[in-house]
């Protein structure tokens, strides 16, 4: 077999045909054509018995001619790709060539007149080929040896290929030949042609431009930089003086032309024009504004939660307060919208009724929410592929508007995240307390870096000034054992503590205590790790630890207590019978200074006191019962 012909092919379908149709009627014995269907979504089938079809999984055009290699026998290797054409004497005029038995042949080619952008490169004696492309060339396939395409690059693989092969700088020997006539007619007219979503930066693989005037020979952190970005890009090197010469492996080396790249780096160069790629996504999440709470926020990042598993996504908006760009930004990408950006997605999703469709988004589907019902000033705008309304209710309220939107309830996300209940009963700015305030404080800083959710309820005189959204100021007052009794922890943080009520109510609550390591707990049977955690006084711990909550039996002998006092004061009964006096309202006549209420009261107003003692200021004429007699 003299040649093998390699079409790498992806739902090409309205291309292909002409091409098969020129090599049915030139196609002879010593050759063989492989066509490889790289996972196309209609499977590429024939009815040409001399054309080899091999289909595999989508994996870019590097696989599918890899493929190939594997399994051609000719001689000589070539390759077309499916969307280009070849001329009538394209067999001929090549098996001519193969019989010369160079190492690389070279053809001049054009693109197809009157289609696109017209480019003609006819090769004379003494000219080379400046374009890498392996269509426009046959190997030997001794030549090409083990060489294979880089199948982590999804553009560029011409260039990549042709380099390691040693061709395209002369750094492997190897003999030539061209063939003058157009022997490849390029599709420059192809919209969606890989060539020109490389260009746009669409592709996966970007070019890199390294603009380094002298290249030094110690300068081997360029070589390891450039030597990484080849795996996946097209890099080039502009240079005059170059010290290391194995750059050629894994670059191309030129002084500095006009050129452009998605990527510049090094030295400033005016010669060169900076194509700024597009962001890509497959789910672009729209929203111009969101209310701090609110249907369309939740619904965002429940979505993000929930679906980042599944798809890449992107929360591109115009104004969101800081706290929610800060929580979607632990499950996806968030910008800010800017005008002179380029987007691109698969599945486009608008937020608010009244959101404008960016025109620098493109997409492949785009699809309305409909959050509310309907309203007087808001309609559902038209042109969307697809319109989702959140409930059966929203639907209907929409009428013949909305007949052809679906219903999709929202999606629910379960944050398995605990939120701690804290409570604590202390005193502000008391110095029999130590530095309790500041310890409360650094308590709370240490769960916000952590990112542990609390409420943290503090029952006291006075407020604390804790800087965090959890730490909640609770008036004082004398019950809070059913707040203590609900609470994950009773936190007490002072420096010592001739009892603590507070810490004893919890443990008997069954309520795990946080508390510093006063000296009394041991007395009251506390244990470290089994009722609670007991920390040092520079809190130096793992604040996540309090995420394990114990649990425990705590008993305290509350009788004995009972039973010493009795011991002291003697056993006895008592001999009055205590009956709580009933509360009466009355007016004020005259102003004068109330002794129970230590201040002064003024005519007119209206109070509540015992009965008694009303009775006993409305003879004195300084009140009046209202509502008795």
């Amino acid at each position: 077999m003299k040649l093998s012909i390699i079409i790498s092919f992806y739902n090409l379908h309205q291309y292909v045909g002409e091409l098969l149709e020129i090599l049915d009627k030139q196609m002879r014995k010593e050759v063989e054509v492989i066509l490889v269907d790289d996972g196309s979504e209609i499977p590429f089938t024939s009815d040409y018995k001399w054309l080899k079809v091999y289909r595999k999984q989508n994996g870019g055009v590097s696989t599918a001619r890899n493929l190939g290699l594997d399994y051609a026998v000719g001689e000589y290797i070539t390759f077309i790709d499916a969307d280009d054409i070849v001329p009538d004497y394209y067999l001929d005029r090549l098996l001519k060539a193969i019989d010369e038995g160079h190492d690389v042949i070279e053809f001049s080619w054009r693109s197809i007149k009157g289609e696109g952008q017209q480019y003609e490169y006819q090769l004379k004696e003494g000219a080379r080929l400046s374009n890498p492309s392996v269509c426009t060339r046959a190997f030997k396939r001794s030549f090409i040896g083990d060489t294979r395409f880089n199948e982590k690059k999804d553009s560029t693989e011409d260039e990549d290929f042709s380099r390691r092969l040693g061709y395209l700088d002369n750094t492997k020997e190897y003999t030539v030949t061209f063939i003058p006539e157009f022997m490849y007619f390029y599709r420059t007219a192809v919209e969606d042609s890989k060539v020109k979503r490389f260009k746009k930066g669409l592709m996966n693989s970007k070019r890199i431009i390294y603009n380094v005037p002298h290249v030094r020979a110690n300068m081997t952190d360029l070589l390891e930089e450039i030597k990484h970005e080849d795996e996946m890009n097209e890099v080039w090197l502009f240079t005059d003086n170059c010290e290391l010469p194995e750059l050629k492996k894994y670059c191309r080396v030129k002084k500095a032309s006009n050129m452009w790249c998605h990527d510049l780096r090094g030295e400033p160069c005016p010669r060169v024009t900076v194509i700024v790629p597009p962001i890509k996504t497959q789910v672009l999440l729209y929203v111009s504004f969101a209310n701090t709470i609110g249907g369309i926020p939740t619904f965002i990042y429940n979505f993000c939660a929930e679906m980042h598993e599944y798809y890449d996504i992107l929360v591109l908006y115009e104004n969101l307060d800081e706290p929610q760009i800060e929580r979607l930004k632990k499950l996806v990408p968030v910008m800010r919208y800017v005008k002179d950006r380029e987007y691109v997605c698969d599945t486009l999703i608008l937020n608010r009724l009244t959101d404008i469709l960016p025109p620098n988004i493109s997409y492949k589907k785009s699809v309305q929410m409909c959050h509310a019902c309907k309203q007087k000033t808001v309609s559902i705008p038209s042109g969307r592929d697809e319109v989702i309304c959140v409930s059966q209710v929203a639907k209907e309220s929409w009428g013949n508007v909305a007949k052809d939107a679906k219903v999709i309830h929202n999606v629910l996300h379960k944050d398995d995240k605990d939120c701690l209940f804290l409570v604590s009963a202390t005193r502000v700015n008391a110095r029999d307390k130590g530095d309790n305030d500041a310890r409360m404080i650094k308590l709370a800083k240490m769960l916000d870096d952590a990112g542990i959710k609390y409420v943290w309820l503090n029952f006291a005189d006075s407020k604390l000034n804790v800087n965090s959204y959890g730490f909640i100021n609770m008036p004082a007052t004398y019950d809070i054992q059913s707040y203590i009794k609900k609470a994950d922890y009773l936190v007490q943080l002072s420096d010592a503590e001739a009892f603590c009520f507070s810490l004893v109510e919890a443990l008997t609550l069954g309520t795990a205590i946080l508390s510093t390591d006063l000296p009394v707990l041991k007395e009251l049977g506390v244990e470290d790790k089994k009722h609670g955690y007991i920390v040092p006084l520079d809190m130096n711990f793992d604040v996540k630890k309090l995420l394990d909550i114990p649990k425990f039996d705590y008993e305290y002998d509350n009788q004995s207590v009972i039973d010493k006092w009795r011991g002291l004061l003697g056993n006895t009964t008592p001999k009055q019978k205590y009956v709580l006096d009933e509360k009466v309202l009355v007016e004020i006549l005259v102003m004068y200074k109330d002794i129970d209420l230590n201040r002064m009261v003024f005519p007119k107003q209206r109070i509540y006191m015992s009965k008694a003692r009303a009775d006993y200021l409305a003879g004195k004429r300084l009140v009046r019962k209202v509502g008795w007699e």
